[in-house]
């Protein structure tokens, strides 16, 4: 009988959520790690299939724990270092937040994992929502051409009580990340749909604070607006965590031959063709419902959450380990989208300078970024190498105050 891959998971708020994608993938939980028993519990109550995983509150003793694989699903601004440990560990790993959030980090991590020969997997759920890859089968089939433009958005707006109960603390990650860096679910889908890799970044930012009244965020900006070139010669518009309506992400791509994107109020695909370049018994305008490719996982997936894609970006890093396969989301295509973030909030800090990305498979651009340590993240003091805001802007008083009340009614402090 096969082996089941053993997973171990580091951060059971989020991690918890994937516990049952990773048993329908024909995995299992063997540890869980936080620092929280409660969230332990609480993971163990929802999912008794793990009931008996070893528990564990510190990472250095957890990673030594006999599994093969380690989901990281701690804060977003402190995966690589992990994901490197883990890796040097002799485990493999799936990174469920931005691979690294300095460039140096990237290059570390792509450094770790050559050396160790471990699998390295971004946990991207986007590419693999329902429509996302329907588009990524209709481009893959021709008719719409080569990819000329595409515009990937992610929106997620949030009242005054909302941001404060997922920030609590000044120095809590979500209160200093710039728009620009929570940008995968924008850009990863098109990357995978087009297989295409980003070469040249530049962005600028919409800047109103009135946004963050009332709580502890170190952001003014709504929103920033993202050009990147690729090796398709394409341009893709993308957006980071954008305070825009409606709440959710939305792609559209254009090819030379055709265009598609998907309807926000029905949910239907859109296919549009010239009249000279329509395939055969073709409208030039087709509108569909989208159906799982896979209707027996697809319904599994649906079940998982976040639009299927929680199930299947699991499902996928279990069948790759299966089979010895490198993941297609493998750490040069996530240091590459890292680098889009890092390098598109530089450009907004540089008046729009165009900044080109580098290809971490070579050692001539890694050396470029080895020593870059420039973060927007405070260290325990608040300070910073750069701004997270791309006008001066910082939380008044009554705001800080108001944000310490959402804190306390919530039982984050006393």
């Amino acid at each position: 009988m096969k082996k089941r891959i053993r997973f171990g998971i580091f951060g059971s708020a989020r991690g918890g959520s994937l516990i049952g994608s990773i048993y329908a993938s024909g995995a299992e939980v063997v540890a869980i790690c936080d620092r929280r028993a409660d969230a332990i519990a609480s993971s163990k109550q929802c999912y008794p299939a793990c009931r008996d995983a070893a528990e564990y509150n510190n990472f250095d003793e957890f990673i030594k724990h006999d599994m093969d694989a380690v989901l990281l699903g701690n804060y977003f601004c402190e995966h690589a270092e992990y994901a490197i440990k883990v890796m040097r560990a002799g485990k493999h790993v799936i990174s469920e937040t931005l691979s690294n959030v300095t460039m140096a980090e990237g290059v570390a991590l792509v450094r770790a994992k050559e050396e160790t020969g471990m699998t390295y997997a971004l946990l991207e759920n986007c590419p693999n929502f329902k429509e996302c890859l329907e588009m990524e089968r209709v481009y893959k089939d021709g008719s719409l051409g080569g990819v000329v433009y595409a515009e990937g958005e992610y929106a997620h707006p949030m009242s005054e009580q909302e941001q404060n109960i997922l920030a609590p603390g000044e120095a809590h990650w979500r209160n200093w990340t710039p728009r620009t860096y929570y940008t995968t679910h924008a850009l990863a889908p098109l990357m995978q749909m087009t297989d295409s890799m980003p070469t040249r970044v530049s962005a600028m930012a919409s800047f109103h604070p009135e946004i963050a009244k009332g709580t502890a965020l170190r952001t003014g900006d709504v929103a920033a607006i993202i050009l990147c070139h690729t090796d398709t010669n394409a341009v893709f518009r993308i957006t980071g965590w954008a305070y825009l309506l409606p709440h959710g992400c939305s792609y559209r791509l254009c090819g030379t031959k055709g265009s598609m994107t998907v309807d926000r109020s029905t949910g239907q695909m859109r296919l549009c063709y010239h009249e000279w370049t329509r395939p055969e018994g073709m409208e030039c305008n087709n509108l569909y419902d989208i159906k799982w490719q896979d209707a027996e996982l697809g319904k599994i997936a649906e079940d998982a959450g976040h639009g299927g894609g929680d199930f299947f970006v699991i499902y996928n890093f279990v069948k790759d380990l299966e089979a010895g396969r490198e993941p297609y989301w493998n750490v040069y295509r996530a240091t590459a989208a890292a680098s889009v973030a890092i390098l598109s909030w530089r450009s907004i800090l540089n008046g729009g300078m165009t900044y080109d990305i580098p290809d971490f498979r070579l050692e001539e651009d890694r050396r470029k970024y080895e020593l870059d340590n420039i973060t927007p993240y405070p260290d325990d003091n608040l300070k910073v190498s750069i701004p997270c805001s791309s006008q001066p802007y910082a939380p008044s008083e009554e705001d800080l105050t108001n944000a310490k009340k959402r804190w306390k009614e919530a039982g984050f402090i006393s």
